[in-house]
């Protein structure tokens, strides 16, 4: 058995809400099971997993950098946690 609840979205821009009611319509859709969808897949995108897989992608995509050194990578590291103010 799934459980729903009702969410309430305001002060929405009226050209916001013009355009998504809009855009619901062109997909034959209400403005409800539209704005579902969209936040079903900007869920699944931004996944812990999604993001994961796409960050192994970018790796696998770059070759490895011929004599780079493991206390290179650590430097490397370092100065952008620096950089980052995370150290």
């Amino acid at each position: 058995m799934t459980v729903s609840t009702n969410l309430q979205i305001r002060s929405v821009d009226e050209s916001l809400a013009a355009a998504a009611k809009a855009e619901a319509a062109r997909r034959r859709l209400s403005l409800s099971d539209y704005l579902k969808e969209l936040i079903e897949k900007d869920l699944q995108a931004n996944s812990i997993t999604a993001r994961r897989e796409r960050l192994f992608a970018e790796i696998r995509a770059n070759p490895p950098i011929v004599g780079l050194t493991a206390e290179d990578t650590a430097a490397a590291v370092a100065q952008a946690r620096e950089e980052m103010g995370l150290s």
